[in-house]
């Protein structure tokens, strides 16, 4: 597996992976079809992800086997938020927006690699921790990142298509 960043020519291909790995992730059983659809025709569609290419507070990173795009993930350098434990948000705190594998490649050590690709970018950017959000029903998603040394801090909610979600912020200390 080769991660690199993402370049403004990957959108359309990312847009593919993006809309591919999110009803991977959160269609049926875990939500109504219809819902994801909604969400997807909201924000993943290739001039948003062209947006997101070219904003400068954002890197993607892309994991490919060969050439194929088997996952991404987006990091994003905003404000964390208030519910962080004042001592993290020292040392500019970084987020981990978005970090997908398509389910064929779960398993196999891939997301565990393109994770350690994002907690050394971050580190290279002497970011003092980051964070993240996760669905709360997501358990998979809850117990790799608690594998990794993620801790829970709080939470917020997340509008998923037309149904708000919690999300549990995740931290890590870097």
């Amino acid at each position: 597996m080769n991660i690199r960043l993402a370049e403004p020519t990957d959108a359309s291909r990312l847009t593919d992976l993006a809309v591919q790995t999110m009803r991977e992730a959160f269609g049926p059983p875990y939500n109504p079809a219809e819902l994801v659809e909604e969400y997807i025709a909201q924000a993943i569609t290739l001039p948003i992800i062209e947006q997101e290419l070219r904003d400068p507070k954002a890197t993607f990173l892309l994991a490919e086997s060969g050439s194929e795009l088997i996952g991404y993930a987006k990091l994003r350098r905003h404000t964390p938020p208030r519910q962080m434990p004042r001592p993290h948000r020292q040392g500019s705190p970084l987020e981990i927006q978005r970090i997908y594998l398509l389910r064929a490649h779960v398993g196999q050590g891939r997301g565990q690699a393109l994770m350690q690709h994002c907690l050394n970018l971050a580190r290279s950017q002497a970011c003092g921790a980051v964070w993240l959000g996760v669905w709360e029903h997501n358990e998979r998603a809850l117990a790799f990142y608690k594998k990794i040394g993620f801790e829970r801090f709080g939470f917020h909610y997340f509008q998923f298509g037309s149904e708000r979600q919690r999300d549990y912020w995740m931290l890590k200390q870097l």
